[in-house]
């Protein structure tokens, strides 16, 4: 019958946790603690835990789940269900992708390197101690074998059900005779942030000002380093439900573009559609650039040369690197503009090699301050990122107001707002309309309400300055188009939904008089007081009108011709918003039984014909 034991402690900033099952562990003697740390030991197997980091020898390895900085495999990547990673002692991968093992299995690693290249808030090493007759070698593939599958597909690591993962482990090994010991290792520092940002995330996938106050003392107090940072905030954006579920569907098509060996424009079309549909929920994108830099597919069929705005990047960034003191040139306004246009684009073509660049600077300038003492380096760096977090910021805001229907506005945020865009115009005159401004105004996927609000946002800033307008006031007439996009979308439900039963009041005045009070009381009843404005009611009407003619005479012929130009120029007669045309087109589909990739297809602007197929 097994027997669990289970030991617990801490050792500097690391919690341990050690679980042992076996069927005589109670009569045996198997670990010894002195000054310098813990060690454990059976059957010539030991494990030793001291202030720096672990040594180990024995027949066993190590997992933990996969997370941002975890090197992992593309097989592993293109399987969805391989959710850890397994290393076992001793054993490495050749060049065909074969698993070697050897009876070397003895080793050991630093905490710090651990946690850096590994999970960064717990690992698991694990070791099977045993009677056994083969080479050690043969003896590590035998265990791959029995539990192999197991380790890297359990969802009890990512949740901590260790009681559940040494019994399933057990269960999965099965040998009566040997003894099982799983040894856990947490980072309380790393933890604290972890959680800490995890809490004030999952609330509304924002950090206000008091939670980056919070964040920063826990960064200050526990002197964490600035990859690691980065490694966690990922892990905690990606893990978020709503997050998840269209993270994974992007990574679905790049795992099945990897199989066909490329991508088809369908593909590329509903990747493109899933960004989209990222920024109206407020999904960080470099949840997207890391899954287009790990699954990496031909898209053009041809290898380029680096672009001109990575060659800055990468120019300006290595000033930082040289090791004569007289090569390195100060940043100047003029390299942070390069740089600054650089992220632009970058952004716009989803380019994660700017990224890649700026995270290899932050770990490069992280070991110079390490080994030398040297701070000048990270805080020249520092400079720089200060000014991308402002056009993060900046961008971030300003998508949640193009795009999201009820994104709150307040003082604060216009005052952080008018002090980035006085940062970029200190750069260069008309750098904050370039690069944000104008970037929402001429994106097709911005709908009308989204386009008046930024250009109140604009032109209100303007007035502020120069003293014609109060940050108030600016506030006032945001939450005014607000107000009237979402009457707008309650007076379009309500006529769209009953538009059979009312439509012969619709011809006349009085009808829609009748009309408009029956709404306006419905909306009394929701406690909103504010009456629908006659214009208002008459534009929702003329659009239901446009886009009863669209769907009836106009995508008719489209499906049937295939000339995709009617389309654009209703959309730019009509003045309808894309986003709104392509869901009626989608429910027009759905509703009239065509085949589903109809719909892919004239997403992606294929041209579509009913009668001779897609060509």
């Amino acid at each position: 019958m097994f027997k669990d034991f289970v030991i617990h402690g801490e050792i500097g900033d690391i919690d341990y946790t050690v679980y042992v099952s076996g069927v005589d562990i109670f009569s045996a003697y198997f670990f010894e603690e002195d000054s310098s740390g813990i060690r454990f030991f059976s059957r010539g197997n030991e494990f030793k835990i001291t202030q720096d980091g672990i040594s180990y020898t024995g027949t066993g390895g190590s997992f933990c789940e996969y997370m941002f900085g975890v090197e992992k495999p593309l097989k592993d990547t293109l399987k969805k269900d391989v959710l850890n990673r397994l290393v076992m002692f001793g054993a490495y991968v050749d060049k065909d992708d074969n698993i070697i093992f050897t009876n070397n299995v003895s080793g050991s690693v630093t905490f710090e390197k651990l946690f850096f290249t590994g999970h960064a808030i717990k690992n698991y090493f694990f070791i099977v101690s045993s009677d056994f007759k083969e080479e050690i070698k043969d003896r590590q593939a035998k265990i791959l074998k029995a539990v192999g599958k197991f380790l890297k597909k359990s969802e009890d690591i990512s949740l901590s059900r260790d009681e559940r993962l040494l019994h399933e482990f057990i269960r999965n090994l099965n040998e009566p005779r040997s003894t099982l010991f799983i040894f856990k290792l947490l980072n309380r520092k790393n933890l604290e942030f972890y959680e800490k940002f995890r809490e004030l995330y999952l609330n509304n996938k924002l950090i206000d000002e008091y939670g980056e106050m919070a964040l920063n003392d826990i960064i200050s107090k526990n002197q964490l380093n600035s990859y690691q940072i980065e490694r966690m905030k990922i892990h905690v954006m990606y893990t978020h439900p709503e997050n998840r579920k269209i993270v994974d569907e992007y990574s679905d098509i790049l795992i099945d573009a990897h199989t066909k060996g490329g991508f088809s424009k369908e593909d590329t079309a509903r990747l493109k559609r899933l960004r989209t549909l990222a920024i109206r929920n407020n999904i960080p994108r470099v949840l997207f650039d890391i899954l287009d830099e790990m699954i990496k597919i031909d898209r053009t069929g041809h290898e380029y040369e680096e672009p001109e705005y990575i060659r800055d990047t990468r120019m300006i960034i290595e000033n930082l690197f040289f090791k004569d003191p007289t090569l390195k040139h100060h940043i100047i306004n003029e390299d942070i503009i390069k740089l600054l246009n650089a992220k632009h684009r970058a952004h716009q073509l989803n380019d994660m090699r700017f990224e890649n660049i700026l995270l290899d600077a932050v770990r490069r300038c992280d070991e110079i301050c390490k080994d030398t003492g040297d701070l000048s380096v990270m805080e020249t760096l520092g400079s720089i990122i200060t000014y991308f977090d402002r056009y993060d910021n900046t961008y971030n805001f300003l998508s949640r107001i193009a795009f999201t229907e009820d994104m709150e506005i307040n003082e604060e945020t216009i005052r952080s707002l008018i002090g980035n865009r006085e940062a970029f115009e200190e750069l260069q005159k008309g750098l904050f309309k370039r690069l944000f401004v104008d970037e929402f105004l001429k994106n097709d996927y911005v709908t009308q309400y989204g386009k008046r609000k930024i250009n109140i946002i604009h032109q209100s800033i303007e007035r502020i300055l120069n003293g014609d307008a109060t940050v108030r006031d600016a506030v006032a007439e945001v939450r005014m188009v607000s107000d009237e996009s979402r009457l707008y979308k309650y007076v379009y439900i309500s006529l769209q939904e009953n538009l059979r039963a009312i439509y012969p009041l619709l011809e006349h005045r009085e009808g829609r008089k009748e009309i408009l009070e029956g709404i306006n009381k419905e909306l009394r009843k929701k406690g909103i007081v504010r009456n629908i404005p006659e214009r208002l009611f008459d534009k929702v009407l003329l659009d239901l009108k446009k886009e009863s003619f669209y769907l009836n005479h106009i995508f008719p012929e489209i499906l049937k011709t295939g000339n995709l130009s009617l389309r654009e120029d209703f959309i730019m007669n009509s003045g309808f918003d894309r986003f709104h045309l392509e869901n009626i087109e989608m429910q027009y589909l759905e509703e009239k039984g065509y085949p589903p990739d109809l719909i892919e297809n004239l997403k992606g602007n294929r041209r579509i014909s009913i009668e001779s197929g897609i060509n």
